[in-house]
């Protein structure tokens, strides 16, 4: 008992149901199953994204460009399926449209560790980069029409549930963020490259001296990022049925606080697929059932924008408290 109180996925998870029995307890609906299914659907972009980018922030870094990769990869798919007339498989776009967010991803990675540069920097700038090549190149007119398999992808239906007069659907694009998270996890939990990653974000110099290729983790983190990155643009544009080249900007500090609100630290080191599956549920059931206890739109930002905060500080804190233990330890033992 004693540990799991100094786990922060232990008061996330607090927050998380006391927050559902409040916003339950004002209006039944929110527990219907239909409220549930449409809450699964409304998470799964930012849970993609939320979980490649977890990685990176334990490693120590931070990729901020991973809404313009998704864009770039789901428009420059959208708009070749288009212009192809293409009738194919829904694998193909789906394939280019990973493939685009690998390449830039993994051009990411390459400039952060062949120059030696900050991360935040280096994708602040290609954030910029991608977007501005996108809508200069391609144009900034929104494709109205996928190509078939994409729009029938996109309408396919897993689970429909119907709760009086309120119809939910959730489609076959929450597999994929199924298959990230386990992805992930299986990463940092059963491999070396996961401990490389924790060894990376723990102490760059130490991962080397114990003979990680940090380059070389650096290099697939940012590329997994961009993968996950071009996945998720591609399904947000078939849930959508269809793709506007600015859908997804601005997305980053939403999936930031996802993870950081999971317990992973901001520093690096540390984070568990479980805290970032619980920060992802806290954000979205913010995002999209205040409006049952009657916060109206224009004040769920603010509501949302005070839940990351205090989050925030509770994490911030338990690390400069641990810090302050650290200090006080040696000095003890050196008595003895």
């Amino acid at each position: 008992m004693k540990n799991l109180l100094k786990k922060n996925e232990f008061y996330v998870g607090i927050t998380l149901i006391v927050m559902c029995l409040i916003i339950g307890l004002i209006n039944p609906v929110f527990f219907t199953l239909a409220n549930f299914v449409s809450l699964m659907r409304n998470g799964i972009i930012m849970g993609i994204m939320s979980f490649a980018l977890m990685l990176g922030i334990i490693a120590g870094g931070i990729d901020v460009s991973f809404p313009a990769i998704a864009v770039c990869a789901m428009y420059l798919t959208s708009k070749l399926m288009e212009s192809l007339a293409f009738e194919g498989p829904v694998i193909v776009p789906i394939l280019m449209a990973v493939a685009i967010g690998t390449a830039l991803g993994l051009l990411n990675g390459i400039i952060i560790t062949q120059f030696n540069l900050p991360a935040f920097i280096v994708t602040l700038g290609t954030s910029s980069l991608f977007h501005g090549l996108l809508i200069t190149l391609a144009g900034s007119k929104p494709v109205n029409r996928l190509c078939p398999s994409m729009e029938n992808f996109g309408k396919a239906q897993m689970i429909r549930v119907t709760s009086g007069s309120t119809t939910a659907t959730c489609t076959y694009t929450f597999l994929f963020l199924v298959a990230i998270m386990i992805i992930v996890h299986v990463i940092l939990k059963y491999t070396m490259l996961g401990r490389g990653i924790y060894a990376i974000g723990g102490d760059r110099v130490s991962a080397e001296r114990a003979g990680f290729n940090v380059k070389g983790i650096t290099i697939f983190v940012y590329t997994f990022i961009g993968m996950a990155a071009g996945l998720g643009g591609v399904c947000h544009a078939m849930q959508a049925r269809m793709c506007i080249p600015t859908d997804l900007m601005g997305s980053e500090m939403m999936c930031i606080a996802v993870v950081v609100l999971g317990g992973t630290s901001i520093s690096g080191g540390k984070g568990t697929v479980i805290g970032t599956l619980l920060g992802l549920m806290l954000i979205t059931v913010a995002q999209n059932s205040l409006i049952l206890v009657g916060i109206t739109s224009i004040w769920q930002e603010l509501v949302v924008g005070l839940i990351i905060l205090a989050g925030v500080s509770l994490s911030a804190y338990k690390e400069l408290k641990n810090s302050r233990k650290i200090p006080k330890i040696l000095d003890d033992e050196m008595e003895v």
